[in-house]
């Protein structure tokens, strides 16, 4: 039986929390990205045991707590903490030295992107997610030994909700800040990828779309989300102003970059290393350059054969017939050009801004890390 804690001590328990109250003490602000993985880890995992223990409180279900826990794992196992990383050092080179703010900041960053990976794994009828089932698959899994219900239909809706609690707690770490400019841009970072997301999911609707529109669309779901605001909430957190068009073109840059990588990692990327089969985005007929390269640049025959293709189960035929195409037609080479062209963009911006020699080479290596990537 669960004990169920009385209210006031909840709340004591899910307020302002602090390094010390989760039982974490300070380290040094010059961390490298493994570095810097460690410590987070060490803090995000902390915040969840407080957040999972109080939650259980509600009830005894264990499909409830199965589906909030596995989600939550999701959070302590998945991702390389780029966002987290990319403000922590936006804040430090800022000169921000609270480093408990800017965790705080991550920890917010990193609850939205697993809820925004639950959801888009429910979109996408995902079924695998860095080499481990989806919440919505997990769950299924889980309670296919109970006695009635449509299971698949009961497991997509316990993993949104289970989303929408992690949503939750992402809003409520961003209050804990107490600044409303942080407030104002995490906020416009959800509407900005939902109008990616929402964009992606409509083209799906479409055998051909526009290639300013899915620039568009990496803008939105991958470069603003992912690089250009966790370097503005960094640097806004230490009250800085100076530098945020740096931020915004080096952002940019690298979120472009970023899209193309992994565009590119879903047809020829090592499934052992993605954690996800090859050539997903051709089945769930998703818009990318590569996609769009073919449908620009190609043969009427090679176009036809893909489009036939496009948005289908893919098998071992289909496989060997799509990998020819977007090798033949010379679309993997374009965007593995493009991927090149945008790293070299973001050292030049870097190469040229006004700002710290020490900040300097902490984008420069996080660059050199981003363009050796493999999933």
């Amino acid at each position: 039986m669960i004990t169920k804690l009385p209210i006031p001590k909840l709340k004591s328990i899910l307020g302002f929390f602090t390094l010390e109250k989760l039982g974490l003490k300070p380290q040094a602000n010059n961390l490298n990205l493994a570095s810097f993985q460690t410590m987070f880890n060490d803090h995000v995992n902390a915040y969840l045991d407080i957040k999972l223990k109080s939650y259980k409180q509600y009830s005894d279900s264990k499909v409830m707590s199965e589906a909030i826990e596995y989600a939550a794992s999701l959070v302590r196992e998945g991702g390389k903490r780029i966002r987290p990383y990319i403000a922590f050092v936006a804040y430090t080179n800022e000169g921000g030295t609270d480093r408990e703010e800017a965790i705080k900041a991550g920890i917010a960053l990193e609850l939205f992107h697993v809820f925004a990976l639950v959801h888009d794994d429910l979109i996408d009828k995902g079924t695998e997610r860095h080499g481990r089932p989806t919440t919505h698959v997990h769950v299924e899994e889980f309670i296919n030994g109970f006695p009635r219900g449509d299971k698949e239909h009961i497991a997509a809706g316990m993993a949104m909700l289970a989303g929408d609690l992690i949503l939750s707690w992402s809003h409520e770490v961003v209050a804990q800040l107490h600044n409303e400019k942080v407030q104002g841009l995490f906020f416009k970072m959800i509407e900005e990828v939902v109008a990616g997301q929402m964009l992606d999911v409509s083209f799906m609707l479409q055998y051909e779309v526009e290639s300013a529109s899915i620039t568009k669309k990496n803008e939105l779901k991958t470069a603003l989300y992912s690089f250009v605001n966790p370097m503005l909430i960094g640097n806004t957190l230490a009250h800085k102003v100076e530098n945020e068009a740096f931020y915004t073109q080096l952002g940019l840059a690298l979120g472009q970059a970023y899209q193309i990588q992994d565009d590119l990692l879903d047809i020829i990327g090592d499934s052992s290393q993605t954690g996800k089969a090859n050539l997903l985005d051709v089945q769930d007929g998703q818009h990318t350059i590569l996609s769009q390269y073919i449908f620009e640049n190609s043969e009427a025959h090679d176009r036809e054969v893909f489009m036939s293709l496009f948005g289908k189960t893919v098998d071992d035929h289909s496989k060997k017939v799509l990998m020819r195409l977007f090798r033949d037609v010379g679309a993997i080479d374009y965007a593995e050009q493009e991927v090149t062209r945008l790293f070299d963009e973001a050292r030049k911006i870097v190469a040229d801004a006004d700002v710290k020699m020490s900040a300097k080479k902490s984008w420069n290596e996080l660059i050199e890390y981003l363009d050796k990537r493999k999933s």
